[in-house]
């Protein structure tokens, strides 16, 4: 107990409003950063080993198996919550930052905001209609050679895209724990 007294004497009145009023920050500031890191690693996995293990299956069984796998993503909490939670925070963090401008830190959680925001609109706008388009193809019903135009059409977009969902978050973790550390 006396070393916690000592300890809020030292800091002071000032000092602990301080660190008070920016405890939400650094804590809304780290969930962010490991959402982000955690969307980077399940993006990371696609882009280094899963899209290149689909392909090397025949082109019908692999769009089977990338439906299956969209449809599970649609569907399943940890991932959506992870996804959506990222952006989410990113916004909120984003927002803290920018009226924190011209603080320690600010800029990078807020380059980081950005970046984790980056890989939620690549998804919405390049990769979810990619999936879409692949939801619509039935490979039982596709000639070996239309099942191979379609899976080209999608793996190479939808891998690139990946890619940049992939460094992005990760770039975006990076930076707000930077932003934490300049504070």
């Amino acid at each position: 107990m006396h070393s916690a007294v000592t300890s809020m004497d030292r800091l002071g009145a000032r000092g602990l409003t301080r660190v008070m009023s920016t405890s939400p920050y650094l804590l809304a500031t780290t969930a962010a950063a490991v959402t982000s890191a955690v969307v980077g690693g399940m993006f990371f996995a696609f882009s280094t080993f899963v899209m290149s293990g689909l392909d090397r299956a025949q082109p019908a069984e692999a769009i089977a198996a990338m439906r299956g796998v969209n449809a599970e993503a649609q569907a399943n909490g940890p991932f959506l919550l992870m996804f959506v939670g990222s952006a989410v925070l990113a916004v909120g963090v984003g927002v803290a930052a920018l009226v924190r401008l011209s603080q320690p830190g600010a800029g990078y959680v807020l380059g980081g905001a950005v970046l984790a925001l980056v890989a939620f609109v690549v998804t919405m706008a390049f990769n979810v209609p990619l999936n879409d388009h692949l939801a619509t193809v039935d490979p039982s019903a596709l000639t070996a050679a239309d099942a191979t135009r379609e899976w080209r059409a999608y793996l190479g977009p939808w891998t690139a895209w990946n890619h940049v969902r992939t460094v992005a978050p990760l770039l975006s973790s990076a930076l707000m724990l930077l932003g934490v550390r300049g504070r």
